[in-house]
Order: structure tokens, then C-alpha cells, then sequence
């Protein structure tokens, strides 16, 4: 028998790595260690008793700023004590590529678009993205909009439907599957939400400062280089993941486009030197995918979709550029001119310091 120790860190790495590998390793009568309002992901139902040493060391939830040494010894200690001829599993890089795991998915609850917004108890730069201006410009237009995740981190999104109030009593991911599953478009940051919606072949688009940082590191947590994913979420959805670069008004046209697009089946390079009018019935887009790359056919023309991760050696923008970045923020009105400071972004810099960094990026999409 196998004790699967329970992973506590980002919702993101659970959904894309670990959850795959405790699938492809669980054997009836194992036992898994994981967060019981998580249960519906795992393929048995997560031992509490497992789970309450994380509940006591990260009580506001995982935060990358509070060390687990001491947490991992206690955690094999409960475990030891409680099933002692048992072999204790943890999950750690492997480089092994697991199939997607067979969650036992709910009923669709049918909306237009979901969103899903992102807050941490830790400095961010993804907290600052201005998801309630994305979301009254959808509701706007008429469309439904739902929101995806838990209420801490999305309470303040004006929005018709909230996977919370979909849940079941003691289970936090139902809601949220009930809405992606039932979504005619999935709008989400490079984070849980999002690989979430790529496990279930929603539709999907993906939001970046600008266009390249989906294939790089981009500086997130209080200053950290963290490595996007969308090659993975791309590489998952069987349907339609696109990437979206900029503030409300660029994502809410790829939504608009998103809405309305095509799938066309084939390869790329059969379609890449072809025009939307050469199709039967024109529509307003068309996309072509494969494993690594999309094809967006528009009338204005085609645009590839790469994914591949790049080498992430970027150059020290010029003096030049640094200028007109110190220009925009201090002329945008999310500058705050008492402390030198973006009010979107959410990270401990200045903004003397982000504009001459080589990975920073603004929140809305301007530099």
C-alpha cells in the first residue's frame, strides 16, 4: 500500500503535475493526502488527517514565503504513525510527461464567459490585473459571465453566476468544473483556473502582459523569474487555447474572436499560405491547432501561434526605452506618485525599478 503525501503548493502545479502522476501511480486501497475540498480531482477521497498539518502551517492558504521543512517531517510522521508498513510516496520533477488525469466531471452549468481573476495574500504581479473593468464590458454586451475559483479572489468582480455558490458543502473545485465544462469561452491568467480549463478541453484564452511572455519567465512573485505554462495548457486542450496579450479591451476583442472562431481540422502548413475566403461559408475566424502551435486565420490576414518555451536571456531595455516606460506609468492613472508605484501591479517595486528591468511588464499591456 501507498501513502501519496499530500502536495500544498500552487493550485497550478497540483492540477498540471501532480494530479497526473498520483493518477497514473494510484492502485485501489492507497491512500491520498491531498486538500479535502479538492477531493472530486483525486481518484479516492483525500485523508483528512493528512491534510490537517498543512490546514495548521498555511491557514490563509499555500504562501511560497512560508518555509516547509518542518512541515514535510510532520506530515511522514502522521503517516507513519498511522498506517507504519505503508510506502510513503511524494511527488518531485521526474521529466515524465503523464496523461491527463480521468476526473469524474459534473454537470455543465451553461454561461458565456468565465473568469477567472487570481489574488494572493503575497505581493503579485498577477494581482493586479483589472478583471472587474473585463467583466462589466462583457456583461455589456449581454453575455453571461461567470466566475471561476473561490470567493476570496473574486468577490469584487461584478459577474451572474459564481462557482462558489455552485459547490457542494465541503468541496471547492465542483463549482468551478460545473462552469468551465459549461463555458462557451474561458478567460484566465497563466495559473490554476487556467490548466484547469485545459484539463477539460475548454475553450479558452489566456492573458500576458505581451506577446512573447507566454513562451517565457516573466518576474511574478515579489520579484521572482517564474516560468509560464502556456506550452502545457495548449498542449492539453483539445479544442481551442489561444493567448492573449495586453488590458480589458485587447482581451475582450480575443474573446469576441474566440466566441465565433472555427476549428478546422488538418494541418498547419496545408493552411498557412491560404485566406480565410478560401473557405466555404466565411467565417469571422478560423483557427487551425496542433500539439505545439495554432494557426489564427483572420481576414486581415494569418497569425502562428507558437508555443515552445524560448530561451529566457532577455537584454537591459536602452536608456531610451527605460524614459518612455517611466513616462507612460507616471502619466497612467494607476500611478501612485506618493511612493513611485504601479496600483495595479501589486509587487514591492518601484517604478524606477521596473521600467528598467528586462522581464517586468506593465499590467495593462502599455510597455
Amino acid at each position: 500500500m501507498k501513502v501519496f503525501l499530500p502536495w500544498f503548493g500552487h493550485f497550478g502545479d497540483l492540477v498540471r503535475d501532480v494530479l497526473p502522476w498520483i493518477w497514473a501511480q494510484y492502485q485501489p486501497g492507497d491512500i491520498i493526502g491531498g486538500n479535502p475540498l479538492h477531493g472530486p480531482l483525486y481518484p479516492a477521497p483525500p485523508e483528512p488527517h493528512l491534510w490537517a498539518p498543512v490546514q495548521a502551517h498555511y491557514p490563509a492558504g499555500y504562501d511560497y514565503r512560508i518555509r516547509p521543512e518542518a512541515l514535510e517531517e510532520q506530515l511522514r510522521a502522521v503517516a507513519l504513525d498511522l498506517w507504519p508498513r505503508a510506502d510513503l510516496v511524494t511527488w518531485a520533477p521526474d521529466g515524465e510527461s503523464y496523461p491527463k488525469p480521468p476526473i469524474t466531471l459534473p454537470e455543465p452549468h451553461p454561461v458565456d464567459v468565465v473568469l477567472a481573476p487570481r489574488s494572493k495574500p503575497y505581493e503579485d504581479a498577477k494581482n493586479g490585473w483589472p478583471w472587474a473593468d473585463l467583466a462589466r464590458s462583457c456583461r455589456e454586451r449581454g453575455w453571461i459571465v461567470g466566475l471561476a475559483g473561490s470567493r476570496a479572489e473574486s468577490a469584487e468582480i461584478p459577474a451572474d453566476v459564481a462557482a462558489w455558490d455552485l459547490d457542494p458543502a465541503g468541496d471547492a473545485v465542483t463549482g468551478t468544473l460545473r462552469l468551465l465544462l459549461g463555458a462557451r469561452v474561458v478567460v484566465s491568467l497563466d495559473s490554476g483556473i487556467g490548466h484547469l480549463a485545459s484539463l477539460v478541453d475548454a475553450p479558452q484564452v489566456v492573458v500576458y502582459p505581451q506577446r512573447g511572455d507566454e513562451r517565457r519567465s516573466v518576474v511574478l512573485r515579489d520579484g521572482h523569474m517564474v516560468a509560464m505554462r502556456f506550452a502545457d495548457m495548449h498542449r492539453w486542450n483539445q479544442r481551442l487555447c489561444l493567448p492573449a496579450w495586453g488590458g480589458p479591451e485587447q482581451v475582450l476583442a480575443a474573446i469576441e474572436e474566440a466566441l465565433v472562431a472555427r476549428v478546422l481540422p488538418g494541418l498547419i502548413d496545408a493552411w498557412k499560405s491560404r485566406h480565410l475566403s478560401d473557405l466555404p461559408d466565411v467565417p469571422p475566424t478560423a483557427v487551425v491547432r496542433e500539439a505545439d502551435r495554432s494557426l489564427i486565420m483572420r481576414r486581415s490576414g494569418n497569425d502562428l501561434i507558437e508555443t515552445t518555451p524560448l530561451d529566457d536571456r532577455l537584454l537591459t531595455p536602452s536608456p531610451a526605452e527605460v524614459e518612455r516606460r517611466a513616462a507612460t506609468c507616471r502619466a497612467c492613472p494607476h500611478y501612485r506618485a506618493d511612493s513611485d508605484r504601479c496600483g495595479l501591479c501589486g509587487c514591492a517595486f518601484l517604478i524606477a525599478e521596473r521600467v528598467a528591468s528586462p522581464v517586468a511588464r506593465c499590467p495593462e499591456g502599455r510597455w
